[in-house]
């Protein structure tokens, strides 16, 4: 299925057997496709989870650190998928993800929790580095916030402006109220959110923005606080390359949420494999010349993998073995 995903570019399950190898005739390779998203046994911690253990393990021998942002979209019909990514080369990789059946809305602290619980298990092989949240306002829970303190995250995550806070000196206020002057930070240390939970108040502030962007965090220099939720919105990249620029995910007419968790097991892996083929142009010159010159601005993995792919395929030229390159090359972009 990953293979006639790739060739396909769309999770329709018809043109993705008509793009599988092998001598199976369509229609019994759709029926063969729906028996394995239908199939129970079928789960991220047999087909995806190994895998992203090493990559995770790759990037933290080259990063010494791991920023995770967790958001959630609309995926087939009438239902949303909460994902954790982590973020490497200016690109969100999926790493834990849990679709229900609803339209729209926000999911509940509980879903959060079971996330980071998942992914608290995925962290345990691997060496200790510094871990880093990022999330939108959705994710400012007291929970949520608490969890990852006892782990020790770091975490900068977006509030409400009409967040009730109580600074150092027991004054009560709302970010709504605050006014950020001539300065594109203001910072306010340990400011109380509950009756258990402190954290320190930034609001960022733009001559683009309409209004101040408002965050709650543990981390202690305001300035770093913005740098880092800069990069939150590369996950809005990630389900872009998963719907519109990659694999028409949103067009999926599947309403089951378990059968939609496995399609995009199906999505991630021929994701990351497209972003391994992206990787790979580093190590030929002749593919740099022919496809990376047209990306000399904005290097996107994933668009340069899906332009390698079809130029080897084009000229029958010999596929490589895409995931060595996630520990074997060092590419700054």
């Amino acid at each position: 299925m990953v293979s006639g995903l790739i060739a396909s570019q769309h999770v329709s399950l018809s043109k993705i057997a008509d793009n599988q190898s092998g001598k199976i005739h369509s229609l019994s390779q759709v029926k063969k496709n729906e028996r394995w998203l239908a199939n129970g046994l079928i789960d991220t911690e047999t087909f995806f989870t190994p895998l992203i253990i090493k990559i995770l393990h790759g990037i933290t021998l080259q990063e010494k650190e791991l920023i995770f942002v967790i958001d959630g979209s609309v995926v087939g019909r009438g239902c949303q998928t909460l994902m954790l990514s982590v973020l490497w080369k200016k690109k969100a990789i999926p790493v834990v993800w849990k679709t229900i059946q609803a339209p729209k809305g926000h999911f509940p602290e509980s879903d959060h929790l079971l996330l980071l619980k998942l992914l608290e298990g995925i962290l345990k092989p691997l060496p200790n580095v510094r871990c880093v949240m990022l999330g939108d306002g959705e994710y400012d829970g007291s929970q949520w916030i608490q969890q990852l303190q006892n782990i020790g995250f770091e975490y900068i995550l977006r509030t409400a402006k009409d967040t009730l806070l109580t600074n150092q000196d027991q004054e009560v206020f709302q970010p709504k109220k605050l006014d950020v002057g001539d300065n594109s930070c203001l910072y306010i240390p340990d400011c109380q959110l509950s009756s258990q939970i402190k954290a320190h108040f930034v609001l960022w502030h733009e001559r683009t923005f309409k209004d101040p962007v408002c965050l709650l965090t543990n981390q202690e220099i305001g300035q770093m606080v913005i740098g880092y939720y800069r990069k939150r919105f590369k996950i809005e990249t990630l389900f872009k390359d998963f719907k519109s620029e990659g694999f028409n995910l949103h067009k999926s007419k599947m309403t089951d949420p378990e059968r939609l968790n496995r399609l995009i097991i199906v999505c991630a892996l021929a994701y990351l494999w497209l972003i391994g083929m992206g990787l790979t142009i580093f190590t030929k010159k002749s593919w740099k010349k022919r496809v990376y010159k047209i990306q000399k601005d904005t290097l996107n993995l994933f668009t340069i993998g899906k332009k390698l792919y079809k130029y080897l395929i084009k000229n029958n030229l010999r596929i490589p073995d895409v995931f060595k390159v996630f520990k074997l090359i060092k590419v700054s972009v």
